[in-house]
């Protein structure tokens, strides 16, 4: 069964637990410790239940359901790419060293100040964080300097909330924060900036509403479609981390299952 298919496959877990049986129909394993990916989106799980049974997983979507509770992922040492969004998280505790974890979508939940954030800390290889996915965030996500205190709690981290911290047009978007919160604080005078000039040609674009926009609604569409392009190749190399896992994963498998003698690798005698 593919991941595409799934979420037609399936129907939701009962009692709100999730059982080996439902994994094992969700994923189409029927050992769970060859389960590498579980994706049980808005399926109504409250308790993640057997899940710390996948001991081989590298990738578990559980966004869209009422998850509190994260003890049960204890003992998934592999585990690099985890969407908890739209939860009933309060805490994060259960998430505690977790060494290979690299990618964490957390939007949409109900963690309040930043202490609650400490743990991360305790995430070596946590690369990607999302607190906030437009207008689906945490309360958190309102205090005053929350990237700025959170970039220095994890200086390690190269994408936070969608935005590149690190690395390829990391400085595009500092450049257009800092023209973007001069403007609302009326710094720059939109009669001190010289004109423009075109840096592509006019037929460039497709429709000339640009051309019509005042300079602050340039700055930011300017920022909304790079976080777009962004949002869209995060999404991109997350599913590419996958399918290489589960490629490794596949011919792992056959590998272990071939028990070719010496004497089959003979070319036959003459």
């Amino acid at each position: 069964m593919s991941r595409d298919d799934q979420a037609e496959d399936y129907q939701m877990v009962e009692d709100g637990y999730l059982s080996e049986q439902f994994v094992k129909r969700l994923t189409g394993d029927f050992d769970l410790t060859c389960v590498i990916h579980i994706h049980a989106k808005n399926t109504g799980i409250e308790n993640l239940g057997c899940v710390y049974m996948c001991e081989n997983l590298v990738s578990l979507d559980v966004g869209y359901n009422r998850v509190k509770d994260l003890s049960p992922l204890f003992k998934l040492q592999s585990l690099q790419l985890l969407d908890l969004s739209n939860n009933k998280l309060t805490s994060l505790k259960g998430l505690e060293y977790m060494p290979t974890l690299s990618s964490l979508n957390i939007s949409g939940n109900e963690l309040s100040s930043l202490e609650s954030l400490k743990l991360l800390e305790t995430i070596p290889n946590l690369r990607k964080l999302i607190l906030r996915d437009g207008n689906i965030s945490n309360p958190v996500c309102h205090l005053n300097s929350y990237p700025n205190k959170l970039k220095a709690l994890l200086p390690d981290l190269t994408m936070l909330d969608f935005r590149y911290l690190k690395g390829e047009l990391s400085s595009t978007f500092r450049s257009l924060d800092e023209i973007d919160s001069s403007l609302r604080e009326d710094k720059v005078s939109i009669q001190d900036i010289p004109p423009s000039r075109p840096v592509v040609s006019p037929s460039f674009w497709e429709e000339d509403f640009f051309d019509d926009l005042d300079l602050n609604m340039k700055i930011r569409y300017l920022k909304e479609t790079l976080n777009t392009v962004y949002v869209e190749k995060y999404r991109m190399e997350e599913t590419m981390a996958v399918l290489e896992e589960e490629d490794k994963q596949t011919l792992q498998r056959l590998a272990s299952q071939l028990k070719c003698s010496p004497e089959q690798d003979k070319p036959p005698s003459s």
